[in-house]
């Protein structure tokens, strides 16, 4: 597989997600679960936008752009996820959330494995800028894994959930 095919999977795999996103989000109930999913939506807008540079950029043999993405997983967990009680929302709404939540950690899980399977390839092929792009990407989408587990973990406690089995 050669580089510009893994910016395309990379791509795509982005796009794709942010479709996930915005349609999900006008099904889900909770609104701090659907502010979770605008937050990925748009993060995985901003993650698509830089790919398309880093493309442009090796298209037309120019410098690959530094990172322009700022991930602010971190802040919008911390403003808005934490600062915040689940709203009161019937439990069978949750239970559909959960469905959606769990959809969108297997999205994210998959980008984490796509991305470290990517820069492995990216070492391979003595690109270490584009290995650093990749492992950046990887960052940002382990960090969303933690804010679904979260989303996740909040629906499990408000609905006193205990199924012997987590999804993670």
């Amino acid at each position: 597989m050669s580089i510009e095919d893994i910016l395309k999977v990379a791509e795509n795999f982005e796009i794709e997600g942010y479709k996930f996103y915005r349609e999900k989000k006008e099904e889900i109930k909770n609104s701090i679960a659907k502010e979770v999913l605008e937050f990925l939506q748009n993060m995985e807008k901003e993650h698509t936008e830089y790919i398309r540079k880093v493309r442009t950029a090796m298209e037309n043999s120019s410098e690959i752009p530094v990172n322009s993405v700022v991930d602010s997983t971190k802040e919008f967990f911390e403003e808005r996820f934490k600062s915040q009680k689940i709203d009161k929302t019937p439990s069978e709404d949750d239970l559909k959330d959960l469905s959606i939540l769990r959809m969108a950690l297997l999205i994210e899980k998959d980008f984490v494995n796509y991305y470290d399977k990517a820069a492995k390839k990216a070492e391979e092929l003595r690109n270490e800028k584009l290995k650093n792009i990749l492992l950046n990407l990887k960052s940002w989408e382990e960090s969303h894994v933690r804010l679904v587990e979260e989303m996740i973990n909040v629906v499990f406690e408000k609905n006193s959930l205990d199924l012997g089995f987590y999804p993670f």
